[in-house]
């Protein structure tokens, strides 16, 4: 029982040395008011270096709409006229945001203005596969630094935002951004010209196909009746026969052009006759007169020959609002150095603390001695 009672002042005095005197360590922090200034000071003098030495990035946005229905209508009436599918605001616009994100384009734009100095500036320096693994790496981050921002739910569901940060100067970063969207645009409507052209194309061989197919069969079936003149004249001159018979088997001048008159009676006709038409069809040059289908072929071709496709009135989008100028993004400057202060202070504070466990530690030491 006395044995505990004696205990008892030896654990409060352990407590008492664990528990934190708030006011020794607030005169601790005033002692060492001087560390706490310094590193706050060093800390923000950090900070305004950084923020007024690192390069500026701006950001510039685009927005754009469908195109309008006279851009699509020009487009839909050549599709009409060579009988292909008609295109709608929509579909074309669409077409276009898929140009607009393609990294063709954006290659494109990046390897033609040199950007990849602005992510590496010592790409020159650089050879071989480490170069590739640069320009691979600087133009994804180009990809990241363009965005496109399509419409929410309670927006225009039409408009988009494009948007393009980069360390250049406030009109450089708008100016490569309209060159961006004016490239995409031009490639769009060189795309559906190009598909036009084909298709034009494509539909004049398949006439001049049937054009000469259709010679191809009229000069055959010119060829059979030669032949076949050729046997009825051998049986006239076998039977005697110059001129038409008068008796025998029913025969009609009038339809010996027919396949069936070919077949029964032709030699009737006699060989005076039938020795003219073979004359007049080896001296015929070509059948194009004896072609039912082949003028209104030949009209269809030459409306398709003389057709221009002109892409000067095709439209793939609507400019709403080019961009005009970059707003600075990075740095934040004020931000930068509210952070800067308040990791100083922080940083301040946990030096003083150091230091001073340090001297209390060696003034208990001198004590004890």
């Amino acid at each position: 029982m006395d044995s505990k009672l004696k205990a008892q002042p030896a654990d409060n005095m352990n407590i008492n040395d664990d528990e934190i005197d708030l006011f020794e360590l607030w005169n601790g922090l005033v002692a060492e008011k001087l560390t706490i200034l310094a590193s706050f000071v060093i800390t923000v003098l950090l900070a305004i270096v950084y923020a007024f030495s690192v390069q500026p990035v701006y950001q510039s946005e685009s927005y754009l709409l469908p195109p309008p229905a006279e851009k699509v209508l020009a487009i839909n009436e050549f599709a009409a006229i060579l009988g292909t599918k008609r295109q709608d605001p929509e579909s074309l616009f669409t077409q276009f945001q898929k140009n607009l994100e393609s990294r063709l384009t954006l290659k494109l734009i990046f390897d033609k203005y040199n950007l990849i100095n602005i992510y590496n500036g010592d790409i020159d320096q650089l050879s071989g596969v480490d170069k590739i693994k640069a320009e691979k790496v600087a133009f994804a981050d180009f990809i990241k630094d363009f965005s496109i921002k399509r419409p929410k739910e309670k927006e225009s569901p039409e408009e988009i935002t494009v948007s393009l940060a980069l360390s250049l100067t406030e009109q450089e970063v708008a100016d490569l951004l309209n060159i961006v969207v004016k490239t995409t645009e031009e490639r769009t409507i060189d795309e559906i010209y190009q598909q036009l052209i084909a298709e034009k194309k494509s539909k004049i061989n398949v006439l001049n196909d049937r054009k000469f197919g259709l010679r191809k069969i009229a000069l055959d079936k010119r060829m059979d009746r030669i032949s076949q003149l050729d046997e009825a004249i051998i049986i006239t001159q076998k039977l005697g026969l110059n001129k038409p018979v008068s008796a025998g088997p029913t025969l009609n001048i009038n339809n010996v052009n027919t396949e069936s008159a070919y077949n029964t009676a032709l030699y009737l006709l006699g060989s005076d006759l039938l020795v003219a038409e073979k004359t007049v069809l080896e001296s015929r040059t070509n059948d194009d007169a004896f072609i039912p289908e082949l003028r209104e072929l030949q009209e269809e071709l030459q409306k398709l020959q003389r057709l221009k496709i002109v892409k000067s009135g095709f439209g793939v989008m609507t400019l709403d609002q080019a961009a005009i100028y970059g707003d600075k993004i990075k740095p934040k400057k004020s931000l930068i150095l509210a952070v800067a202060g308040v990791l100083g202070l922080m940083l301040g504070v946990f030096i003083a603390l150091i230091r001073r466990a340090v001297k209390n530690r060696r003034q208990a030491d001198l004590t004890s001695v």
